[in-house]
C-alpha cells in the first residue's frame, strides 16, 4: 500500500476546509419553500401576521442561485427571520396550476405578471391579500450593497403589516 502523496494530502484537506467554509450550506440550512398555493399561505401570513418574501426564480439563473446561497438560505436556516417574515420560492416556467390569494386558479406565467416578475431573481413583498407592501427587489447585480436593500425591504413590510394591523385595529373599537 503506497502513502498519499502530499499533492493528494493537500488536495483533500483543501475540500475538507471547503466544506466547513461560512458559505457552504450546514445541515440545518434550508432552501426557501416552493408556493403555489397561495390562498393557503394567506392564512398562514393572517395567523402570524407577517409579510411574505415572494423569490420568483428560474431554474436556469445563476444569479438566482447566488442569491439563495449567500442570503436566502441563510435566512430559512437560522431561523432569525422566522418572526419577521415568510420566506418562500416561485419558479417561473413551471406547468403546475396556481391558486392565488383570491382562490383563482391560474398559470405560473400569468401569476408572475401580476407581479411584473420578468427578470429573475425578483423579490416581492406581499400582504395576506397579495398586495405590495415594499418595493420590489429585481435582479442581482450589486451583492455588496444586496443585504442592506434586503433588510430595508424587510422592515418596510413589516411597518405596512404593523399599520394595517392597527388600522384594522382601531375599526373594530371605533378609534
Amino acid at each position: 500500500m503506497t502513502q498519499p502523496s502530499r499533492k493528494h494530502s493537500a488536495a483533500f484537506l483543501a475540500g475538507l476546509l471547503l466544506l466547513a467554509s461560512p458559505f457552504a450550506l450546514s445541515a440545518n440550512e434550508r432552501s426557501a419553500t416552493e408556493a403555489n398555493d397561495f390562498q393557503a399561505l394567506q392564512k398562514e401570513m393572517q395567523d402570524r401576521k407577517l409579510p411574505l418574501l415572494l423569490e420568483f426564480r428560474a431554474d436556469y439563473c445563476g444569479y438566482c442561485r447566488q442569491l439563495e446561497e449567500t442570503y436566502l438560505n441563510h435566512m430559512v436556516g437560522s431561523g432569525d427571520y422566522d418572526k419577521r417574515i415568510l420566506i418562500r420560492s416561485f419558479t417561473l416556467g413551471k406547468s403546475d396550476t396556481i391558486t392565488g390569494f383570491n382562490g383563482d386558479k391560474t398559470d405560473a406565467d400569468s401569476f408572475a405578471a401580476q407581479y411584473h416578475a420578468a427578470v429573475t431573481p425578483t423579490l416581492v413583498f406581499l400582504d395576506s391579500n397579495g398586495k405590495e407592501v415594499a418595493e420590489a427587489l429585481q435582479g442581482y447585480n450589486s451583492p455588496d450593497f444586496y443585504g442592506a436593500y434586503l433588510e430595508s425591504a424587510i422592515s418596510a413590510a413589516q411597518k405596512a403589516i404593523q399599520e394595517e394591523k392597527e388600522a384594522g385595529l382601531a375599526q373594530t373599537t371605533g378609534k
